[in-house]
């Protein structure tokens, strides 16, 4: 359905397609579906076409004639996702500073689809894995602070049900860190495969793996006592020992005893799952009530994070040296057509604080997490329409060439993102299409 989606919306989309048409595109970039030859690199951040404005501690962008969405769609369609992310945030720079380290985008249309995606600009973390799904483990795509973009959709999807954008947040936030660790330890039948900890898309905790329902995915398992295991539905979901340590808010001494089930194939046939299958927990709380209490015989193998490290090698900076303090604007992005009122808007501010105070809790206070906007200059939503921003596009001049970040104020936009976006809907589309036994 989602190929033959992209297919029609190849034709030119009429103003009432075209929600559908960008989020079909949007959501086949939030699992890895780029081009081949990676991710080209923007054409023109398209920032001159969003009037910016204020409210609160949320920054409104607002496409006034849809020249934007009607850009937006077809550098989607084109693989290009980074242009989206990056014409949003060239637009927000114009009026405030270099001072986040991330950046979370909410509309307030409802696109129709379950998707978020976490899109990484760069990584100055060595021993965590990048290297295994990025060309290299450190990289640098952005001039300025930003470490990553967070698309979390249609703020109703959370503001409807607050335990859902909870777990959806924390996944995507969780995606500058993980998951993508190798194991180097012995099973029964000699060295385990390396990725055995991973699951879908090879960048969230495999289904057989004992995470205490991470936000990350895999599941809780608790130990029957003879060769089978069964999935703990009732069990918390929150950051693990091992999500912490990738963090850098916990040191290994800090991370408990690890273990991951060995079930060979027939048995995942049995039971109709494999790594990459959705966690039950999510199924549960997120799902109507459709998670199982799947209950399948394995190997369990026990290890540490030692045997983490042995693979990857030591995280640099340790959590004695790693940032415990984050900032992060949130833009809301409002269509020709949407015209949210101050109710509204605070609905979308409401939906901010909660995602800020799960991940703190999530987190076991161990780090902050500053969503509230500094100093700028954009006019307060509501104000007359003269006040709208026309600046000059923030990075590319009428000729297509780019600026240097002094002229354009975001080097974001200046270079491709790595070839890859974090993102949940292949969870989604693989809750409706799970065969059940």
């Amino acid at each position: 359905m989602l190929l033959f989606t992209l297919s029609m919306a190849l034709a030119a989309p009429t103003p009432s397609d075209q929600v559908q048409t960008f989020a079909a595109a949007l959501a086949a970039q939030g699992d890895f579906v780029v081009p081949a030859g990676g991710v080209p690199p923007p054409s023109g951040s398209g920032s001159n076409k969003l009037d910016v404005y204020s409210y609160g501690n949320l920054v409104i962008l607002k496409d006034p004639d849809g020249e934007w969405f009607s850009e937006a769609t077809t550098h989607a369609l084109q693989g290009d996702v980074n242009w989206v992310m990056s014409s949003a945030t060239g637009a927000f720079y114009k009026h405030y500073g270099d001072d986040y380290d991330f950046v979370s985008i909410l509309m307030v249309r409802d696109l129709g689809m379950f998707f978020a995606f976490y899109q990484p600009l760069s990584n100055d973390v060595y021993g965590i894995g990048y290297d295994s799904v990025t060309p290299g483990e450190v990289f640098d795509q952005s001039n300025n602070k930003l470490q990553g973009y967070i698309f979390m959709n249609y703020y109703g999807l959370w503001s409807e049900d607050p335990e859902v954008g909870r777990f959806v947040f924390g996944q995507e936030f969780m995606h500058r860190w993980g998951a993508f660790v190798n194991l180097d330890a012995e099973g029964p039948d000699g060295a385990l495969d390396p990725n055995v900890l991973l699951g879908r898309d090879i960048a969230h905790w495999s289904y057989w793996f004992q995470t205490t329902n991470s936000p990350m995915e895999g599941n809780a398992w608790i130990d029957n006592g003879d060769g089978t295991y069964t999935v703990d539905l009732g069990a918390t979901s929150t950051y693990s020992d091992l999500d912490l340590y990738l963090m850098g808010l916990v040191g290994p001494d800090e991370v408990g005893a690890q273990s991951v089930l060995l079930v060979d194939a027939d048995e995942q046939a049995r039971v109709a799952r494999e790594p990459a299958s959705p966690p039950e927990a999510f199924d549960e709380a997120y799902a109507e009530g459709s998670g199982e209490a799947v209950t399948v015989a394995g190997t369990k193998v026990d290890f540490t994070v030692d045997d983490i490290i042995s693979a990857e090698g030591e995280r640099i900076p340790s959590s004695a040296d790693s940032p415990r303090s984050f900032r992060m604007a949130f833009l809301v992005i409002v269509l020709s057509d949407d015209e949210p009122d101050g109710a509204l808007l605070d609905d979308v501010d409401t939906v901010r604080q909660t995602f800020e105070a799960d991940w703190e809790a999530d987190v076991r206070g161990l780090a902050d997490l500053d969503t509230t906007l500094g100093a700028g200059d954009a006019p307060t939503w509501g104000a007359a329409a003269d006040t709208a921003d026309s600046a000059v596009d923030s990075a590319s001049d009428p000729d297509g060439d780019p600026e240097t970040e002094e002229q354009a104020g975001c080097g974001c936009a200046a270079a491709p993102s790595p070839n890859l976006a974090f993102g949940l809907v292949a969870l989604a589309l693989a809750l409706v299409s799970r065969s059940r036994k």
